[in-house]
């Protein structure tokens, strides 16, 4: 990946992990090696078009890349249609965030939340038991480095479905599981 752009290839590889990812939500995926070190800021690397509007919370460097890769556009977090978080994520940033209405479920935010560690069907620091499509029955996933109060706020975000946020927590090793409006999560 140079100057934070990705082939057409790899952009290609990212978005079917991404919406894979969001088809089955709680499994874990791997992203293409050379996308691995956007982090969170795989999501709107991949997903931006010319005139999209882009935050970057926690790496202000990944927003400017990102913007210059893609023709996005600088966001303030509760304006943007994509999200990127880096390090801690903060209960506040995902209450500010775009959800979209009944009316208009497209203008909800897409997010890439980082994390530490992601862990399928075990426990974590904090563990998320996802139910809804794309899940068969329950699955547990454990997610390092993002409290508890983080997911309750998103769950609040996407009480009302079709609005909502769609998310993507990427980890340290370039994985990715994905948590789409419609699935409901609870901390356990």
């Amino acid at each position: 990946m140079s100057a934070g752009r990705l082939s057409p290839l790899a952009s290609q590889a990212v978005f079917r992990v991404l919406l894979e990812s969001l088809a089955r939500p709680g499994r874990i995926f791997q992203l293409p090696a050379t996308s691995k070190e956007a982090g969170p800021g795989i999501v709107p690397l991949a997903l931006a078009v010319i005139g999209s509007k882009v935050a970057v919370a926690g790496a202000p460097e990944w927003q400017a890349r990102i913007c210059r890769a893609t023709g996005a556009q600088p966001a303030d977090i509760d304006a943007a249609s994509l999200v990127a978080i880096y390090g801690p994520a903060k209960a506040e940033a995902i209450t500010r965030l775009r959800r979209g209405s009944a009316n208009t479920p497209e203008d909800g935010a897409k997010v890439g939340l980082a994390c530490g560690a992601l862990t399928a069907g075990h426990r974590g620091d904090t563990t998320i038991e996802l139910k809804g499509p794309g899940v068969p029955g329950r699955m547990l996933l454990g997610v390092d480095g993002v409290g508890r109060e983080v997911f309750d706020a998103l769950r609040e975000a996407n009480a009302r479905f079709p609005a909502g946020v769609d998310v993507w927590l990427v980890d340290e090793r370039g994985r990715v599981a994905g948590l789409p409006r419609s699935a409901r999560q609870a901390v356990v």
